[in-house]
C-alpha cells in the first residue's frame, strides 16, 4: 500500500509508483542520468549532426538546424530513429494490435481559448467544489483517441520523410 501523506493544501500526495516500466528506452544525446534506469540507450545525433526545427512558447520565431558534420558511429537523428520504430512496431501490430479508441483528456493549454475564458485569469477547482465540471472550460477537454497500430508508421511518415 502506498504512503499517503497530507500537503497542506487540503489534498494528500500518493506514494510514488511501484514497479518498473518496461522497456524504457533513451535517446538523449546529452547523457543524462536517464540512461542508467533505462534498458536501451540508442546512439542519436546532436544538433550539429542532423536536420532539426526548435521553437519555444516563449520566442516568436523558428531556428532551422542544418549538419555541421555527419553523426558520428551508429548515432542517427531523431526522426529516423522514431520511423523505424515505427515501421516495426507496425509490423508487429499486424494482426495482434487493432484500432483502439481511448478517452483522454487533453489540458487547458496556455493561450488557448480554454484558459484566456477563465474569469480574471484564476482557474476554479471543479474537484474542490467551486464551480460545475465542464469538459474544456473547467476542467481538461475529453476527447476520443484512435490508435491504428498497424498503420502507426505510415501516419508517422504521412507528411513525408
Amino acid at each position: 500500500m502506498p504512503t499517503v501523506a497530507p500537503t497542506g493544501r487540503g489534498d494528500v500526495a500518493r506514494g510514488g509508483p511501484r514497479g518498473k516500466l518496461d522497456p524504457l528506452v533513451d535517446i538523449d544525446f546529452r547523457m543524462t542520468s536517464t540512461g542508467i534506469y533505462a534498458d536501451v540507450v540508442l546512439p542519436t545525433a546532436t544538433w550539429y549532426e542532423k536536420h532539426d526545427l526548435s521553437s519555444t512558447g516563449m520566442h516568436p520565431f523558428v531556428h532551422s538546424f542544418n549538419p555541421a558534420i555527419s553523426s558520428p558511429w551508429e548515432a542517427r537523428s531523431d526522426f529516423d530513429i522514431f520511423s523505424d520504430l515505427a515501421a516495426e512496431f507496425s509490423r508487429l501490430a499486424e494482426g495482434r494490435l487493432e484500432v483502439r479508441r481511448d478517452v483522454v483528456a487533453i489540458p487547458l493549454l496556455d493561450d488557448s481559448p480554454e484558459a484566456c475564458a477563465q474569469p480574471g485569469g484564476r482557474a476554479l477547482d471543479w474537484a474542490a467544489g467551486e464551480c460545475e465540471p465542464v469538459p474544456g472550460r473547467t476542467m481538461p477537454r475529453l476527447v476520443v483517441l484512435e490508435r491504428d497500430y498497424p498503420h502507426l508508421a505510415e501516419r508517422f511518415g504521412a507528411l513525408g520523410h
